[in-house]
């Protein structure tokens, strides 16, 4: 595979920056690359997962442009397999092609927000309720080391591989298969908007997961739903913000999107 080179790989967020303008999580889609960039059958793969991975961490903003060259240039690859790649992502949904602009990365309609949020808010509680009824002494043992975790660790991509585990749990994945995969599904479709916004380090969360645990293990459905229900309308409100423009950071809010 040819050596990576130095340069910029997106324009400005739609398409208004300077031709040579630094795509907007310039440090995150590098590392992107650099950790993804062997262990592919062929580059045509490893340029799809690198640039499905970067969209999905929030490396580039909502309505972005993504250059064919600069992205090639900073992947260290030629153009076509970063076209076939964009291709494939326009059809999942992930960035969207346009006549003159090139692929821009896809960003959510008010409407679309307050559908997403409704289907989440009555997917999750009726799972949290479901799951409840067949809680055991060893999830709530799981549920509160995870909570844990996540009341205390940093954000990145650790935080986000632990909150998948406590949200599987707390959901009864195992029993509940489609159920978490449609409410996982609506989360992703929103989370790649919130991912590169999150700001570092913060602490407001803290001690939530573990009273949201502390509801489930007592048996308090109303109290559990109701926090769960509080939350997502935070959150709602919050990528609102952020998509129009009004906030440059996720809302203070009991748990991560």
């Amino acid at each position: 595979m040819a050596q990576r080179q130095s340069g910029g790989a997106g324009g400005g967020t739609g398409g208004g920056a300077p031709e040579g303008s630094a795509i907007t999580g310039r440090a995150s889609f590098d590392e992107v690359v650099s950790r993804l960039s062997s262990g592919y059958r062929s580059i045509g793969d490893m340029v799809y997962e690198v640039l499905r991975q970067a969209l999905l961490s929030g490396a580039f903003a909502p309505g972005e442009h993504l250059r064919q060259e600069a992205l090639a240039t900073a992947i260290g690859v030629s153009r076509l397999p970063v076209r076939a790649a964009l291709l494939r992502l326009d059809a999942e949904g992930l960035v969207e092609f346009h006549p003159r602009r090139g692929a821009v990365v896809k960003t959510l309609t008010a409407e679309q927000l307050v559908e997403i949020y409704e289907l989440r808010d009555l997917l999750e509680t009726h799972a949290l309720r479901k799951s409840m009824k067949t809680m055991t002494a060893d999830r709530i043992a799981s549920l509160r080391r995870n909570a844990e975790l996540l009341d205390s660790e940093e954000e990145g991509e650790g935080f986000l591989d632990v909150r998948v585990r406590f949200y599987r749990e707390l959901y009864d994945a195992e029993r509940n298969p489609r159920l978490v995969e449609l409410i996982e599904d609506l989360r992703s479709s929103v989370g790649r908007y919130l991912l590169g916004w999150r700001v570092s380090g913060s602490r407001s969360h803290h001690g939530r997961h573990t009273t949201l645990v502390d509801h489930v293990e007592r048996g308090d459905v109303e109290k559990a739903e109701a926090a769960l229900h509080d939350h997502l309308r935070e959150v709602s409100e919050g990528v609102a913000r952020i998509l129009s423009g009004e906030s440059d950071r996720e809302p203070d809010s009991e748990f991560p999107a």
